[in-house]
């Protein structure tokens, strides 16, 4: 008999995990080692963007035993993902919601155990349903954040058109290039540069850095089975915000972010993409007043968030409902 009983670590909301950066394949990738310094940004925003998020929060961790036996872990989560078109052709910014959606499952790694294949319960008069998933990974929250992966590299095959410039939240979700597609992620970790981290230092709002070809190992989940993977991608550092002169303490790279994407195009065009990436980073880069993640979490990605996890329902009415769930199999009331 199978007995599930909520563990006690219990994390919510899980980012995604750093990639394992490999090396810096080629630094001048764009210009020579003399050159290498700040690059002023033209600013010459694209007329309609489509920004691109996922939001995943873990419901409900439970223990598995068969018997008296422990057999795995698993873990009740909501992903949602959706798009946010914002028109700037007509002259005034047009927001649309071009897309949203919000999936359910349960994630275990228990091998060799019958779980149920599907979870129904019910909030208030809405019906929610998480599908069972056997996880080929050992840690079930890196096997959601591929699920969730998945999901909005779904959306993007969805809204993507030639006529759209598009910023999607986060690492590259795949190694197909597209030639109007952009990354950025958040966290600004320098070490990518390897020696030439001084650049970082003297970046003034509204500038880069030159292109540079790094390589990050990844892993893939490929018929049932996780194999590690290298990935080549090119990328460059953008300032969103300045460092105030006074505030020593401050992290000096506090207000920067990457931008990248998947090697494969001609060098013109990323530096195309890279350009518009940034100025459109720039742009919309958030306050600290209104988002504790700013300048890096845009007020569209952010705005998008907002919509996705309010479709996400209500943590605590969702979990309450899923430990009932739970408490039935046990022949509880």
């Amino acid at each position: 008999m199978l007995r599930f009983f909520p563990a006690e670590r219990e994390v919510r909301n899980e980012e995604y995990q750093p990639k394992k950066f490999v090396k810096t394949l080629n630094p001048f990738l764009e210009v020579e080692r003399e050159s290498w310094k700040p690059i002023k940004l033209e600013g010459n925003l694209p007329p309609k963007i489509v920004f691109i998020d996922g939001v995943r929060r873990t419901e409900y961790r439970v223990e598995i035993f068969d018997g008296n036996r422990f057999a795995g872990e698993g873990i009740f989560i909501s992903i949602g993902a959706g798009a946010l078109l914002i028109d700037r052709s007509l002259g005034r910014a047009d927001y649309k919601l071009l897309y949203r959606d919000v999936k359910r499952y349960f994630i275990h790694n228990a091998k060799g155990v019958k779980v149920p294949p599907r979870w129904e319960t019910t909030v208030g008069e809405t019906k929610l349903v998480f599908e069972t998933k056997e996880s080929p990974m050992e840690n079930v929250s890196d096997y959601a954040n591929a699920v969730m992966k998945k999901m909005e590299l779904e959306v993007l095959r969805k809204v993507h058109s030639p006529d759209t410039f598009v910023v999607a939240d986060g690492p590259t979700k795949t190694t197909k290039f597209f030639p109007n597609v952009v990354y950025l992620v958040k966290e600004s970790r320098y070490f990518y540069l390897q020696g030439l981290e001084e650049v970082l230092f003297n970046l003034k709002k509204g500038e880069r850095t030159p292109l540079f070809l790094f390589e990050e190992e990844v892993k893939r989940t490929k018929g049932g089975k996780t194999e590690e993977v290298k990935v080549k991608k090119v990328g460059c550092y953008v300032r969103l915000a300045q460092v105030h002169p006074q505030m020593v303490v401050e992290n000096p790279l506090a207000g920067i972010a990457r931008l990248e994407v998947p090697h494969g195009g001609d060098l013109k065009l990323i530096k195309e993409i890279m350009e518009k990436g940034a100025s459109v980073a720039v742009y919309f880069a958030n306050d600290p007043l209104r988002d504790r993640r700013s300048p890096q979490n845009l007020t569209a990605i952010a705005v998008l968030e907002k919509e996705l996890r309010r479709l996400l329902g209500k943590y605590e009415l969702i979990r309450r409902r899923v430990g009932i769930t739970l408490l039935s199999l046990l022949g509880g009331d």
